[in-house]
């Protein structure tokens, strides 16, 4: 695959992406909305809280998907059907014993339900509601394999397009259940239902687009091929076992020691975050496959080039959402549902830096995942997810809710924010990495002063649309502004380049 090529299908999966998401946000926004009229908060904590104790049993996984998907990338580039096929045959007997196992363990964590929901109130059918989330993510197993290839092969788009239709189709359906019946657990069902739809139609839809699937489906992955796979395995499982630690306890802990209702108002806070979040990684989804293409090509210089210039890219679009989650995330709950749903300044800002650590180091990790370099520095993963644990446990019982979360803050940056890059750079592209350390620092100190300046401004608003709209204004003038100081560096000028390339191709073809 050609350079354009890869630019062509980065763009492309970039744009459906996006559109599927915005589609996704709205409808999300939408349904919570309903769902919070008709149904209690503490329903939206059982739906955060059963979440993160599913991802927990994704741990049987033990990163099989990410080194298979990571084998695939050569295959495919060379269009080795015989071998893509014997890596899918692979990939689906892995996955349905997977599937199995996930619903075995799953079925054991019901006698301790009750352990871990808090003052549960007046939620009913408990047991009934956990097994419900239990069989929609079970059932995700059987098909994931099939996502796998088109999305090696570079065409996410695709993904895309059946994500939007049928987050439709589950938004108008979950709507109608909430007006007509006010119950949950139908609510629950028209998830499994359309999670059936959307998985059982793009398996049907990667058997036309990879009809050699069936023609070689009784290939066998050569030996060799098997230990490469199994050794990415084992280094990968601790880095799944740590990062469902570090992102799946958060809710467990504060249903747990605190109360069910804050994982609901937390709920709120994450929803937010998540759709800006899924939005944005629609374009680090997008170039992963890319890169790969890209480091199989290149040379270590071009690659630190590329990594530089993306970061500079994750820094424009997360560090916007991070100052503007700081600052704007308590206006706009005030205007969506109301004051009573509102946490503090503080509490909102450790969310968005949490969001703002995640998104920045997103690149970092798409590098470290393309260039195979599971097996390095594999206890650090576990070092940060126990951190994160003891600290999240410690700090809840001292200030509540603000020390679940600062657990993971302090946790990253012990860990992730330094030793990441380490790796990439000393085995990946065999160089020192702290020029792209320090440019990392810059960012986020950049960050941190507009978010004070801006709430420095925007303390004189009052409440109300008009207010909100005047700092949604103060907000872009005050993070773009502070952008030009970048003006002179190369990531800058790469940057501005493709936007004078686009327009000047934008305004050709008009």
């Amino acid at each position: 695959m050609n350079y354009q090529s890869r630019i062509i299908n980065t763009l492309r999966n970039s744009i459906y992406g996006i559109i599927a998401q915005g589609v996704l946000i709205f409808l999300n926004f939408l349904t919570r909305t309903v769902f919070l009229k008709f149904l209690s908060t503490e329903y939206l904590g059982v739906n955060g809280l059963f979440s993160n104790v599913l991802s927990m049993l994704s741990l049987v996984e033990l990163g099989i998907g990410t080194a298979i998907v990571y084998s695939m990338y050569k295959p495919i580039a060379e269009n080795n059907k015989r071998e893509i096929s014997a890596l899918m045959s692979f990939y689906k007997k892995a996955y349905h014993y997977i599937g199995i196992v996930v619903t075995i363990l799953g079925l054991l964590l019901v006698p301790f339900l009750d352990l871990i929901v808090k003052n549960k109130n007046n939620i009913q059918n408990l047991e009934v509601i956990y097994l419900l989330f239990l069989f929609n993510t079970s059932l995700t197993y059987f098909y994931a394999y099939k996502r796998s290839i088109i999305s090696a092969d570079q065409k996410e788009y695709i993904l895309s397009k059946y994500r939007m239709y049928f987050s439709f189709l589950k938004a108008f359906l979950q709507i109608t259940v909430l007006f007509l019946t006010k119950n949950f657990i139908i609510y629950v069902f028209v998830q499994i239902f359309c999670t059936f739809l959307e998985n059982f139609f793009i398996s049907r839809k990667a058997d036309k687009m990879y009809p050699y699937l069936k023609e070689y489906k009784n290939e066998k992955i050569a030996p060799e091929r098997v230990k490469k796979i199994k050794d990415d395995v084992k280094s990968l499982t601790i880095y799944k076992i740590s990062g469902t630690m570090l992102d799946g306890t958060d809710n467990i802990i504060i249903s747990s020691f605190l109360d069910i209702g804050l994982v609901g108002l937390l709920s709120n806070y994450t929803l937010i975050v998540n759709s800006i979040n899924m939005l944005l990684t629609q374009v680090v989804t997008s170039v992963t496959a890319s890169v790969g293409n890209f480091i199989v090509k290149e040379d270590n210089d071009r690659c630190e080039e590329l990594l530089h210039n993306l970061t500079f890219v994750q820094f424009i679009f997360y560090g916007f959402s991070f100052v503007s989650l700081a600052c704007l995330l308590n206006p706009f709950i005030t205007l969506w549902i109301g004051k009573k749903y509102l946490f503090d300044l503080l509490v909102v800002f450790i969310i968005a830096l949490n969001f703002f650590i995640s998104g920045i180091l997103s690149t970092i990790w798409t590098f470290r995942t393309t260039m195979g370099l599971f097996k390095y520095g594999k206890y650090r993963p576990i070092f940060t997810a126990i951190l994160n644990l003891v600290i999240s446990v410690i700090l809840a019982n001292e200030i509540g809710i603000l020390g679940v979360l600062l657990g993971t803050t302090i946790s990253r940056v012990c860990t992730n924010v330094w030793f990441d890059p380490y790796i990439v750079y000393k085995h990946g592209l065999h160089k020192k990495f702290y020029g792209y350390l320090r440019k990392l620092i810059v960012y986020i100190i950049v960050c941190i002063l507009d978010i004070i300046l801006i709430n420095y401004i925007i303390a004189f608003f009052g409440d109300g649309l008009v207010y909100f709209v005047l700092s949604i204004i103060v907000t872009v003038i005050v993070f773009f502004v502070s952008c030009l100081f970048f003006y002179k560096t190369n990531e800058f000028k790469y940057l501005l380049s493709i936007v004078r390339r686009n327009f000047i191709k934008f305004n050709r073809k008009e």
